[in-house]
C-alpha cells in the first residue's frame, strides 16, 4: 500500500484547502522528506488527515453524530481525502462532515464517505462498507494501519514498556493470533460435547423396550384373522352398493321422465302463445315480393322533389347575382368621387407640413447655440472637481485607518468575554468531572460483588444440573426397576440382591428442576444487574474521558485567546491596561468610545466633501446631458431638411393622381343603384362584376339542363306508379295500407324466424329425451335387483361400512405395534453401532484436548504468541543492526512473553529492556516498531512510512545512525515521512513539508521547501 495524495480541508488549527501530492516532484525525486514546525503547529494533522479519510477516526481523537473535536473552530464544514495504491490499482477514499445551513453552532450532519477507483468507479457510499472493503483491499484495519503504516505518538514503546498479558493483547491484535485462543477454546468444548454425546446414546441405548417371541407370534396371528374376516366384509360392503346405486339410478330415471313430460307440456303451451306472431311471418313473404315496385316508385317520387328544389334555389341565385351587378357599377362610381375628394385633401396638408417644418429649422438653430454656452459652464465646474478629489482620497485613507483599530478593539473585546465564558465552562466541567468520578467508586464496588455473586450461581447451577441429569437418567429406568423381584436375577448385572430399588423407587425430579430453576433465574437477574452496571459504568467512563479531553481542549483555546489579546492589544502601560493575561472589559469599552468618536467626526467631514463631490457629478452629468441633446438636435435638423425634400417630392406625385382620377370620373357619370352600404376599391369592384358575369351565364346553362331532367323524371314516375297499381290489384292486398301494415323490418324477420327454428329445435330435442328416458326407466325397472327402499339400503352399507373402519383400525393397530418393535430394534443396533464411533471420536478429542485444548484459551494461544514473538525478535535484530549494532533482543528464559536486551559489547550480558536510557530505549522501540511494521504487512506490501516521533532523545551519532536506517527504507522503495522539530534533523533531510503558525489568529498554513 502506497499513499499517492493527501487533501483536507479545516482540521485543527490547518483552516482551509490543503494538498500534498506525493506523485508530483519534488516527492517524486526524493522519498523521504520531514514534516516539521513548532510544538501545537499541526503537524500530525496531515496523518489525522489520512487515518479519517481511510478509518474515519485517529490515534488522537474520534468523531461521533453528535461531536466533531477535529474540525477547525468557526467553520462549519470539513473533509479528508487520500489516494492510495494497493497492488498496481489506485483508489481515492473520501470522509466529509458539515454543520445545519452551513452555520458555526449548527448542528452536525451525518458524514459522507466514499471509496472509488481512480477511473472514478464508485465502490462504496456507505460508513460500514466502505471500511469493510478498505480492510479487505489493504490487508490492514485500524490498529494494524497505525502499528504498520502510521506509528503515531507513544506507541513506539507501547510494546516495549508492556507486561507480559499486554503484550500477549497486542501480539493478538497486530498479527490476528487470538485464533488460537478460539481453537484451543473451540477443542476444548468440543471434547465435552463428545462426552455428553456418548452418554446419552448409551442412556437411549438403555431405555429401549423390545417385544418378545411369544409376543410377536400372537400379535401376528391375530393380525391374519382380522384380514381375513376385513375381505369378507369388503366382499358384502361391494354387493350393498350395488343394490344402492341400482335404487338410485332408477329413482333418478322416473324423476328425469317426469321432468321431460312437464317441459313437452310447457313447449306446447308456448307454441300456442308465439301462434300470432309467426302468422305475421307468413303474411310477410307475399308482399315482400311486391317490394320492388313499391320502392321504385318511392324513387321516381323522391327524384322529381330534388329536382324541383334545386330549380328554385338556381331562379334564386340568378335574381340576387343581377341585383349584385348593378349594385357594383354604382359602387364604382362613388369610388373615384372619393378619391378626387381625398387628393385634394391630401395637397392642402402637405403645404401646411412645409410651412411647419421651415419654423421647426428656425427654433432647433437657436437651440443649438444655447447649448454650446451651456457647455463652457460646465467645463469650467469639471476643474473644480478635480481639485477636491485628493482631499476625499486622505480622509476615505484616515477612516480606513480607525476603522481597522476599531475592529481590533472589538476583536479584543469579544475574545474578552468569550475568556471568561470559557473560563466559567472549565470550571463547571471540573465540577462535573469530580462528580463523576465520585460516582465511579462505589459502581465498582458493585460490580465486584455482583462479579461474585455471578461465580457462586455458576458454580452451584453446575452442580443442579449434574444431579438433575442423573437423577432423569435413573428415572429412565423405572419401568426395569418394576420388574426386579426379590431373589430374582437382575436381567443387566445379574445379581439377586437389589437393595437400593427402594431408595431410588422414591426419587424425583422435579424439586432438583424447580432449584435449578429458581438458581438460573437468580443467576439471571445478576447477570442483568451487571450489564447494567457495566453499562453506567462505560457510560461514567466515557463522560469522564470525554470531560478531560474537553477540559485539555478549552485550557489550549485558553493559551491561544491569550496570545490573540497579546497580539490585537497595543503594549499596556499604569494609565492604559493590565497585563494582556486578563484584559479589563471596562477600559476596553472606553477605548472603543473613544475611537468611534475620532471615527464618526471622520465620516462627517467625509459626507462634506462627498456632497460636494454629488454636486459636482451630478453637473457633469448635466454636461453629458446637453452634449447628448446637442447631437439629437442636429440629427433632427438634418432630418427636417430630408423630410422637406420628401414632402416637394409627395406633393408632385399628388398632382399626377389627382388629373388621373378627374379623367376616370369624367368616364363614369351614370345614376348610382339603392341600397348601397359602402364603396370599394375600382380595381376590387371591376373583378366582382367580370366574376359575377360569369356565374351568371354558368347558372342559365345549369337551369336549361334541370328543364330536361325533370320531364324526364316525370314520366318515369308516371311509368312506376301504372306498375304499381297494376301488381297491387293482382295481390291480396285491398290497398296500399293493407300491402304496408304486412310488410316487416329486418330486425322483425330476424327476430320472428329465428323464434320459429328455435321452436322447431325444442320440438324435436323434447321428443327424443322424452323417448330416451322412457327407454332408459323400462331398462333398469326389468332388472329388480331389490324392493327395499333406498333409505333402508342406506342404513344396511352405513352398518357394514363402520364394522370395516373398526376392523381397519384394529389391523392398523397390530401392524403398528409391530413395525414399531422392528424399528426399535433397528434403533437399538444403530445406537450400538454409534455407540462404538462415538467411543473412538471421543479419544481421538481427548487426545487433542490434553494437547491444546483449555477453557480459556491460553494453552495454545501462548504457544501461538511465543513463535510470534520470536519472529518479531528476529525482525527486530535485523532493524537494531542497522540502528545500533550495540544490542540485541531475546526471549526471556523462564518467561514465554517477556523480552531481555543483550549488550554486544558487555560480552553477550543480558538485562532487563527497563535498564536502557531514554536514546536507547528510543532505538530498540523503533526497532521493534519498524519489525512490527514488517510482521503486519506480511500479507500486504507497504511502500509508505510515517514516524510521529520526537528524535530529541539522541545525541548526535545516534541520530545519524536513525537516518542512515531510515534511507535504507527509502532505498527499499518505501516512502518514509518523519514528524520531528529537532534541528539536526532538519538539516539532515532537505525535503520538508512546513507547517508554520499565522500571528494571533490561531491557524496554521502549509509549504514545501527543498
Amino acid at each position: 500500500m502506497k499513499i499517492l495524495l493527501v487533501r483536507l480541508q479545516n482540521l485543527n488549527s490547518l483552516r482551509g484547502d490543503w494538498l500534498i501530492d506525493f506523485r508530483q516532484p519534488p516527492f517524486s525525486d526524493a522519498n523521504l522528506f520531514a514534516i516539521v514546525g513548532p510544538t501545537g503547529a499541526g503537524k500530525t494533522t496531515l496523518l489525522d488527515a489520512i487515518c479519517l479519510a481511510l478509518y474515519h477516526q485517529t490515534p488522537r481523537l474520534k468523531t461521533s453524530p453528535t461531536s466533531n473535536e477535529l474540525m477547525t473552530r468557526h467553520t462549519s464544514e470539513c473533509l479528508a481525502e487520500v489516494e492510495f495504491e494497493v497492488a498496481g490499482q489506485g483508489y481515492r477514499a473520501f470522509w466529509s462532515q458539515r454543520r445545519a445551513r452551513g452555520q458555526t453552532e449548527g448542528n452536525l450532519q451525518p458524514a459522507k464517505v466514499e471509496l472509488a477507483r481512480l477511473d472514478g468507479t464508485i465502490l462504496a457510499e456507505k460508513t460500514n462498507e466502505k471500511l469493510k472493503l478498505v480492510s479487505e483491499l489493504t490487508g490492514l484495519d485500524f490498529g494494524r494501519f497505525t502499528k504498520s503504516m502510521l506509528l503515531a505518538q507513544g506507541d513506539f514503546a507501547a510494546f516495549l514498556n508492556a507486561d507480559a498479558n499486554q503484550r500477549a493483547e497486542l501480539l493478538e491484535e497486530l498479527t490476528g493470533t487470538d485464533i488460537y485462543g478460539r481453537i484451543s477454546q473451540q477443542v476444548f468444548a468440543d471434547a465435552r460435547e463428545q462426552k455428553t454425546r456418548l452418554e446419552l446414546l448409551q442412556a437411549k441405548a438403555s431405555a429401549t423396550e423390545l417385544l418378545s417371541d411369544e409376543q410377536q407370534r400372537s400379535l401376528q396371528a391375530e393380525l391374519s384373522a382380522v384380514a381375513s374376516r376385513q375381505t369378507e366384509q369388503h366382499a358384502a360392503i361391494n354387493k350393498q352398493r350395488q343394490l344402492v346405486q341400482w335404487t338410485e339410478q332408477l329413482i333418478a330415471a322416473e324423476q328425469a321422465l317426469a321432468k321431460s313430460q312437464q317441459e313437452a307440456a310447457e313447449l306446447s303451451a308456448e307454441q300456442a302463445r308465439q301462434q300470432p306472431a309467426l302468422l305475421r311471418l307468413q303474411q310477410h313473404q307475399p308482399a315482400s315480393k311486391l317490394a320492388p315496385l313499391y320502392h321504385s316508385m318511392q324513387q321516381a317520387q323522391q327524384r322529381q322533389q330534388q329536382l324541383n328544389t334545386e330549380q328554385q334555389q338556381l331562379q334564386q341565385q340568378i335574381a340576387g347575382a343581377t341585383i349584385q351587378h348593378g349594385r357594383l357599377l354604382w359602387q364604382g362610381r362613388q369610388y373615384l368621387a372619393s378619391q378626387l375628394q381625398q387628393t385634394e385633401k391630401q395637397q392642402l396638408k402637405l403645404t401646411e407640413q412645409q410651412q411647419n417644418m421651415h419654423q421647426q429649422l428656425t427654433s432647433l438653430s437657436t437651440i443649438v447655440e444655447q447649448q454650446q454656452q451651456t457647455q463652457q459652464q460646465l467645463q469650467q465646474l469639471h476643474k473644480q472637481l478635480l481639485a477636491q478629489v485628493g482631499d476625499i482620497s486622505n480622509l476615505r485613507q484616515q477612516q480606513q485607518q480607525q476603522r481597522e483599530q476599531l475592529y481590533q478593539l472589538q476583536q479584543a473585546e469579544r475574545l474578552v468575554l468569550l475568556q471568561q465564558k470559557w473560563q466559567q465552562q472549565l470550571a463547571s466541567r471540573q465540577q462535573q468531572l469530580e462528580d463523576k468520578q465520585q460516582q465511579l467508586v462505589p459502581l465498582a464496588q458493585q460490580l465486584t460483588a455482583l462479579r461474585q455473586q455471578f461465580k457462586q450461581l455458576s458454580e452451584q447451577i453446575a452442580d443442579k444440573k449434574q444431579l438433575l441429569a442423573q437423577q432423569q437418567l435413573i428415572m429412565q429406568l423405572s419401568e426395569h426397576r418394576a420388574q426386579l423381584q426379590p431373589e430374582q436375577p437382575c436381567p443387566l448385572c445379574g445379581s439377586t440382591a437389589h437393595p437400593a430399588v427402594s431408595q431410588y423407587q422414591q426419587l424425583n425430579s422435579s424439586a432438583t428442576a424447580q432449584q435449578l430453576a429458581d438458581k438460573e433465574a437468580e443467576l439471571r437477574q445478576v447477570q442483568s444487574a451487571g450489564e447494567s452496571g457495566r453499562t453506567q459504568q462505560a457510560s461514567l467512563q466515557s463522560e469522564i474521558a470525554q470531560l478531560k479531553q474537553q477540559q485539555q481542549l478549552q485550557q489550549a483555546e485558553l493559551s491561544e485567546l491569550q496570545q490573540q489579546l497579546a497580539v490585537l492589544l497595543p503594549t499596556p502601560t499604569a494609565d492604559t491596561l493590565p497585563e494582556p493575561e486578563q484584559p479589563n472589559s471596562s477600559l476596553l469599552q472606553q477605548a472603543l468610545l473613544k475611537q468611534q468618536q475620532q471615527l464618526d467626526a471622520t465620516a462627517w467631514q467625509l459626507q462634506q466633501l462627498e456632497q460636494q463631490q454629488q454636486q459636482l457629478q451630478q453637473l457633469a452629468q448635466q454636461q453629458q446631458e446637453c452634449e447628448r441633446k446637442q447631437t439629437e438636435l442636429q440629427h433632427q435638423l438634418l432630418m427636417a431638411q430630408q423630410k422637406q425634400q420628401i414632402l416637394g417630392e409627395q406633393q408632385a406625385a399628388l398632382n399626377t393622381q389627382f388629373s388621373q382620377w378627374q379623367q376616370q370620373w369624367q368616364a363614369l357619370q351614370q345614376p348610382p343603384p339603392a341600397n348601397t352600404d359602402r364603396i370599394p376599391d375600382l380595381s376590387a369592384i371591376e373583378q366582382q362584376r367580370q366574376q359575377l358575369q360569369q356565374h351568371l351565364q354558368q347558372w342559365q346553362g345549369q337551369q336549361l339542363a334541370l328543364q330536361r331532367q325533370s320531364q324526364q323524371a316525370h314520366s318515369q314516375l308516371q311509368q312506376a306508379t301504372v306498375q304499381w297499381q297494376q301488381a297491387l290489384a293482382a295481390s291480396e292486398f285491398a290497398d296500399e295500407v293493407a300491402y304496408s301494415a304486412a310488410l316487416l323490418t329486418d330486425e322483425q324477420l330476424t327476430e320472428l324466424s329465428q323464434l320459429q327454428l328455435k321452436l322447431q329445435q325444442a320440438k324435436v330435442a323434447i321428443q327424443r329425451l322424452l323417448s330416451d328416458r322412457q327407454q332408459q326407466r323400462e331398462q333398469l325397472a326389468q332388472q329388480q335387483l331389490t324392493d327395499l327402499p333406498l333409505q333402508t339400503l342406506q342404513q344396511q352399507l352405513q352398518q357394514l361400512e363402520q364394522a370395516s373402519q373398526q376392523l381397519s383400525a384394529q389391523q392398523g393397530q397390530l401392524q403398528h405395534q409391530l413395525s414399531s418393535d422392528r424399528e426399535r430394534r433397528q434403533q437399538q443396533q444403530q445406537l450400538l453401532q454409534q455407540i462404538a464411533e462415538q467411543q473412538q471420536q471421543l479419544e481421538h478429542w481427548q487426545r487433542l484436548n490434553g494437547l491444546i485444548g483449555s477453557a480459556d484459551g491460553a494453552k495454545y494461544r501462548r504457544f501461538a504468541q511465543g513463535l510470534t514473538l520470536q519472529q518479531l525478535i528476529t525482525l527486530a535484530n535485523q532493524q537494531l543492526q542497522r540502528l545500533h549494532n550495540r544490542y540485541q533482543l531475546a526471549r526471556h528464559p523462564q518467561a514465554e512473553l517477556e523480552l531481555l536486551v543483550i549488550d554486544t559489547w558487555q560480552a553477550d550480558s543480558a538485562r532487563d529492556t527497563k535498564t536502557l536510557s531514554g536514546g536507547e530505549s528510543f532505538l530498540v522501540s523503533l526497532a521493534l516498531a519498524l519489525a512490527l511494521s514488517d510482521l503486519v504487512s506480511s500479507n500486504t506490501r507497504i511502500d509508505s512510512l510515517f514516524l510521529d516521533e520526537g528524535f530529541g532523545t539522541l545525541d548526535a551519532d545516534t541520530l545519524e545512525m536513525a537516518l542512515l536506517a531510515l534511507d535504507q527504507l527509502h532505498a527499499s522503495g518505501k516512502m518514509v515521512g518523519i514528524i520531528s522539530h529537532v534541528e539536526a534533523l532538519k538539516q539532515r533531510i532537505p525535503l520538508q513539508i512546513r507547517v508554520e503558525k499565522q500571528q494571533g489568529l490561531g491557524y496554521s498554513k502549509l509549504s514545501i521547501s527543498t
